[in-house]
This record gives C-alpha cells, structure tokens and sequence, in this order.
C-alpha cells in the first residue's frame, strides 16, 4: 500500500475553515482516480496533514494530476505550498 503525505500550514487562524472546505470537498476527493481512504490530521498550530491511501505506487502518482487540482482549492488558506510526497505503508492494521 502507498499513500499520499501532504504536510500543510495553514494561515493563522483558517484551520477551521479549512477542514470545513475539505469537509465540503469529499465527494471530489472521492474523485481522485484508484484512492482508497483519505485523513485529514489536525496536528495543531495551523497544521495539517492529508493522508491519502492506494494500492500501489502506479496508482498514486497517477492520481497526481487530480489530486493537485483538488489541493489547490485550498491555496488562498495556505501559508505555504503544500509538499505531496509518495509513501509507504509498512504497517496498515485495524482492531
């Protein structure tokens, strides 16, 4: 499994409109070809991460395109570009 990593900070004061405009967006995300699951972490002081999971590397880098367009609906709250970055899940396990 792979997964988008996109670390985010977001302007001081907009976290909360920004999970809500995600929120409003998770049809679209929905959208982004071969994606499985998609997190939104609130890590706190304006930051963020978006996590989103595939089953393999071919299918992240071809949700690319897509996934840009769906992120840079959030440039007028970002306070730096975000970095989209391909991982890795070494461990995915649910109790």
């Amino acid at each position: 499994m792979y997964a988008s990593h996109v670390e985010v900070q977001i302007q001081s004061g907009k976290t909360a409109e920004a999970i809500q405009r995600v929120k409003d967006m998770t049809a679209d995300i929905g959208t982004i070809p071969n994606i499985k699951r998609f997190m939104l972490i609130d890590k706190g002081d304006d930051k963020a991460v978006f996590m989103a999971f595939y089953d393999t590397a071919e299918d992240q880098e071809a949700a690319t395109p897509k996934a840009q367009e769906i992120i840079g609906r959030l440039a007028d709250l970002a306070a730096a570009p975000p970095e989209r970055v391909q991982v890795e899940v070494a461990i995915d396990h649910t109790y």
